[in-house]
């Protein structure tokens, strides 16, 4: 495990979608909904760190980076917030994590995001398709994904599932996916692979375009140009 600094790399609902049907291509509209409320919760409504959908933990043996949470020591700012002490306690005595996996890319995290709940907590996935909220919430809890999660988290777990709804409009059910045909998956597969890389090449014309920008106006500054 390699400790990197903590960066904020936050996302709207729109690229948590794309992300998500990229790094799960044939996701229904029920799991889709209730995964993007999940990660809306675990993130703050999409204040990601370095990339982290699921705010998955990262052990001893995991290979990639990882980045320390605020009460991984007791300094003095953290000495100003209680909750961070606490949590600090928690952390030794093992009931708190360490340490957060911390990936490259946006489509690199929520693809560790569907390969951990696949693997690990496959009961999450299979509530998910009910589209029952209370479901969800109580297989996140039975699972081990979170003991944290309680029946209190079910209102706004449904209130997410409302608002973030819209986002998978027009996707097939649980239901339909079930019974499409595997060439359905290929043309999901290919159309989210020409979304991904249209998404990439506009967000790198994007950047050049802002580094364009400041390097005109530094230039300015400094006298290169008039």
């Amino acid at each position: 495990m390699q400790i990197v600094p903590a960066v904020s790399t936050p996302i709207t609902a729109e690229q948590a979608r794309v992300a998500l049907v990229a790094a799960m291509p044939g996701i229904d509209r029920e799991t889709g909904t209730l995964l993007l409320a999940l990660v809306w919760i675990e993130t703050a409504r999409g204040h990601l760190m370095n990339h982290n959908a699921g705010n998955i933990t990262a052990g001893p043996q995991w290979p990639g980076n990882a980045w320390r949470p605020p009460w991984f020591e007791v300094t003095a700012e953290t000495a100003l917030h209680p909750h961070l002490i606490e949590l600090h306690e928690k952390m030794l005595h093992g009931q708190a994590p360490s340490a957060f996996r911390a990936y490259g890319s946006l489509l690199e995290g929520f693809q560790d995001f569907g390969h951990v709940l696949r693997n690990q907590f496959k009961s999450v996935l299979e509530a998910a398709k009910t589209g029952d909220a209370r479901a969800f919430v109580a297989a996140l809890h039975d699972s081990g994904y979170s003991r944290d999660y309680s029946p209190a988290h079910v209102p706004s777990m449904t209130q997410l599932q409302a608002e973030l709804g819209q986002q998978f409009a027009g996707f097939p059910s649980a239901a339909q996916v079930s019974n499409a045909a595997p060439s359905f998956f290929a043309n999901i597969a290919l159309d989210v692979g020409i979304a991904v890389m249209a998404g990439l090449v506009i967000a790198s014309h994007n950047e050049h375009k802002r580094n364009s920008r400041r390097a005109n106006r530094r230039a300015r500054r400094e006298g290169w140009l008039r």
